[in-house]
């Protein structure tokens, strides 16, 4: 899926994902227009300060980030041109700089969220801003926007392209919590999304479901994939006696975390993680699964290995 010439006004439709338009702005006055003085007065104050409030954000961060002053003014016209903040209805939350297909130009990773109606899960963006390209953006209403994310770039599939790997965090407790999870390929000047093996119903997280089973002998379970049809053991200390036959007792909980990049037999791949609860829940955790993802040449993915790592979190 490719993004070309996308407005900021598109990170409020629903399910949006990757969005974009030919379209000229609406001035946001239009979208908001009050008929009495006094509120136009109060909302054009919130604008400023809020417009303010972003130039304030990007200039901290692109110093933390090393960036001199005129570059740093420079990047900025981009996002005013862009049209990102909608003249104050958007809330930078997220900056990340580098030479991310290194060819020697900085890129830009933006995120904002709506600065009006703050939610936990959609009302914003990631924007990306790769060389001279026209802006791209992406937008989910699943992913959290307050700007907590891991974000890495590497070459995961070997194909000599740059595919951004994308974790936004959310507010789910328990486990690991919850995180937003997309692949990003960079490839002739356009960003497309990439699939990541799942078997989930739900659209909102990917990542392959897993039994945990208790085998009957003394500390002796098991983990079943059905994605793969792959069973594997493992031990795990249990004072209280076996059954008599093997049940399950846990399963993963939500999907994948902690993604890497990693290497297996001299091919870059994709790692991912899943924890596994035991007989207590999901406070429990009986082992972590761990998956190497690659892709075809059409894009399929798919999982060349998985094991499991049998020490607790």
């Amino acid at each position: 899926m490719v993004c070309r010439n996308c407005h900021a006004l598109c990170l409020r439709k629903k399910g949006a994902g990757f969005t974009g338009g030919t379209g000229g702005s609406t001035p946001f006055f239009d979208v908001i227009r009050n008929e009495t003085a006094p509120d136009v007065q109060e909302e054009a104050g919130s604008i400023e300060n809020q417009m303010k409030e972003n130039r304030e954000r990007f200039f901290e961060e692109t110093q933390r980030q090393g960036m001199g002053t005129e570059q740093a003014e420079e990047l900025f016209g981009r996002l005013l041109e862009a049209e990102i903040f909608q003249n104050g209805a958007m809330a930078l939350t997220g900056l990340r700089l580098d030479d991310i297909d290194g060819n020697g130009q900085t890129d830009m990773l933006v995120m904002v969220q709506d600065a009006e109606q703050i939610v936990f899960y959609g009302s914003g963006g990631l924007w990306f801003f790769m060389n001279e390209d026209t802006p791209c953006c992406f937008a989910e209403e699943d992913c959290s926007y307050y700007g907590i994310f891991d974000v890495f770039w590497a070459d995961v599939d070997n194909d000599e392209n740059t595919e951004i790997v994308f974790s936004a965090e959310g507010f789910g407790c328990g486990a690991v919590g919850d995180s937003y999870k997309a692949v990003f390929k960079y490839k002739n000047h356009a960003i497309e999304r990439m699939e990541l093996p799942s078997d989930f119903d739900e659209d909102y997280d990917f990542g392959l479901t897993v039994d945990v089973i208790r085998e009957p002998a003394a500390d002796s379970y098991s983990a079943y994939c059905p994605y793969l049809d792959e069973i594997l053991p493992f031990h795990r200390e249990n004072g209280c006696p076996p059954p008599e036959t093997a049940e399950v007792i846990g399963s993963n909980v939500r999907g994948f975390y902690d993604l890497a990049a990693a290497k297996y037999r001299g091919k870059n791949v994709l790692q991912a993680s899943e924890y596994l609860c035991g007989e207590g829940g999901t406070a429990d955790c009986a082992a972590i699964a761990k998956f190497l993802i690659t892709w075809e040449e059409d894009g399929t993915p798919k999982i060349i290995r998985w094991w499991l790592e049998e020490e607790s979190l």
